[in-house]
């Protein structure tokens, strides 16, 4: 076996292994990724539109700023914006920030490079994307307890809409089930060993994946989904724009 086979073998071992809170203080930290380009959004840069006169990131920061877990905040984000995203922090309060990160060409190579900055000692990493403004604090916590568990966590909803798989001309060839079918979403929450285990392995093969439980997934490592939210909407295109901006007024309405 190589030392990489051994080191993925001992972090599988491990999963099996309960800390009592009461015993283990965590060290949670959080990469927030806010390196994308826009594309769908007709190049807008989602992380920093203004929704209810709010940058889009700082409702996900104020998330993981007010979430008693998390200790640390890196941001992945575009090089021409990390001194605008350094002034939102500010202006939000975002004391647990530890540093902004420029990304690279992928949300891989981002998350991989935000990783870079990570506290040595950190026992749990929360993987979330900055255009997902409605998390809350209390979502977060639910998913780290289940990566504690599990070693992997991700939110996640279940599909209810019938699914069609269609061929090149767009004409339906099969009806898919639908059950077990899961729609997936951030934060997507690792133990720290696990995941830097995920991302080895993952570079060795050079597998490359949208998201980060599929890298978990590669590795052999079990993910937990879960149902925390069917309003943890992404803004991907000018659509979501107002779906978002209602959910948050209604929210502020309590």
């Amino acid at each position: 076996m190589t030392k990489l086979e051994i080191c993925a073998v001992r972090v599988r071992n491990k999963l099996n292994q309960v800390f009592p809170s009461s015993k283990k203080q965590w060290f949670c930290s959080a990469i927030i990724t806010a390196a994308g380009s826009g594309t769908r959004m007709g190049g807008i840069s989602k992380q920093i539109l203004p929704l209810n006169k709010k940058p889009c990131i700082a409702y996900s920061l104020l998330a993981f700023q007010n979430c008693n877990d998390i200790n640390e905040i890196i941001i992945t984000a575009k090089a021409s914006e990390v001194k605008i995203l350094r002034e939102i922090c500010e202006k939000y309060g975002i004391t647990k920030l530890k540093e902004i990160i420029p990304g690279g060409s992928t949300r891989q190579e981002s998350v991989s490079l935000g990783f870079t900055a990570v506290s040595k000692g950190s026992d749990i990493v929360a993987i979330h994307d900055a255009a997902r403004p409605l998390i809350l604090a209390d979502q977060i916590t639910e998913l780290i307890c289940n990566a504690k568990r599990y070693g992997a966590s991700t939110a996640a909803m279940p599909m209810y809409d019938t699914v069609k798989r269609g061929d090149k001309n767009g004409i339906a060839v099969e009806t898919v089930p639908r059950e077990g079918l899961f729609t997936v979403q951030t934060p997507q929450v690792f133990k720290t060993d696990l995941y830097r285990v995920a991302l080895a392995i993952a570079e060795k093969d050079g597998f490359t994946a949208t998201d980060d439980t599929s890298l978990a997934e590669h590795a052999g490592f079990p993910v937990k989904l879960c149902q925390v939210s069917p309003m943890n909407t992404k803004l991907t295109t000018s659509f979501d724009v107002d779906i978002i901006t209602s959910l948050l007024k209604e929210r502020k309405n309590g």
